[in-house]
């Protein structure tokens, strides 16, 4: 049986939130009642995260592809403010945060948000779905920045009770990307203020990264053997142990370091 693999988040990581825009103010009531979307206590996660659409290889240097995550809730409460978390991990530990690029809807501001990564010690990189703009990005768009108006924080999506939200996501990787074999996934957390809870992970969607691909010969159609349909890795059963340092509220605090817990690749 394959040895579980630890998820450490370090302080950079950590980091991606403490740093974004504060979380929009509300009622203490409200706060309290949405604290928590499951029973505490209970063995399981109250999302359940998918990752699916996506396809078998990326072209370096090419438009972005899209895909989609949907986060479904099974408990009896409604789940706001939940913050998805991308981890993008290449085989070859190559893989850095300027290589991708990836970007998911804002239904409630209609308008695309990057995703910013950090890289942490375990050569996985990690993503907030936050909104917060990439540095990198702004720098390039400077001309056109100052002429936009100011946009929103992103609040996180609201889960229904025992319903769902599809996320629209997509997703490409820089012409200096190295090629090879890339597994993502991703986990839910449900941010309170500067705490938060981990809520939900998702399956592995395991893909490529490849130079353009030939031109097809004359008749031939595109298949699954052409990089049209995803490789998706359903894990199943498979939970974090949980095994959070300290307390959740560590988790969007700078400065710290948090293992978020065992994944194991098979039961």
């Amino acid at each position: 049986m394959p040895k579980p693999r630890v998820l450490v988040l370090g302080a950079t990581a950590l980091a991606i939130f403490s740093t974004a825009a504060p979380a929009p103010a509300s009622p203490a009531g409200e706060s309290a009642a949405r604290s928590h979307c499951a029973s505490p206590g209970t063995p399981d996660f109250p999302i359940a995260a998918r990752l699916s659409g996506g396809p078998r290889t990326y072209e370096r240097g090419a438009p972005p592809r899209s895909w989609r995550l949907e986060l479904r809730n099974g408990s009896g409460a409604e789940c706001r403010a939940v913050h998805p978390v991308a981890v993008l991990a290449d085989r070859g530990r190559a893989l850095a945060p300027d290589d991708i690029r990836l970007d998911f809807y804002d239904p409630g501001a209609a308008r695309w948000r990057p995703v910013r990564f950090e890289r942490t010690d375990e050569a996985e990189n990690v993503g907030v779905f936050d909104g917060a703009d990439d540095p990198g990005r702004a720098g390039r768009n400077q001309g056109r920045a100052h002429r936009a108006a100011r946009v929103p924080a992103f609040p996180g999506f609201s889960v229904p009770a025992h319903g769902s939200v599809p996320v629209r996501v997509r997703l490409g990787f820089a012409k200096g990307a190295p090629e090879g074999a890339v597994t993502a996934n991703v986990t839910a957390v449900q941010r309170r203020g500067d705490d938060g809870d981990w809520v939900g992970e998702s399956n592995d969607y395991t893909f490529g990264i490849g130079k353009a691909p030939g031109r097809a010969a004359p008749g031939k159609k595109r298949g699954a053997d052409d990089g049209e349909q995803p490789i998706l890795a359903d894990t199943g059963s498979q939970r974090p142990l949980l095994a959070i340092a300290a307390a959740a509220g560590a988790l969007l605090l700078a400065g710290a370091s948090l293992v978020v817990g065992a994944r194991r690749s098979g039961r």
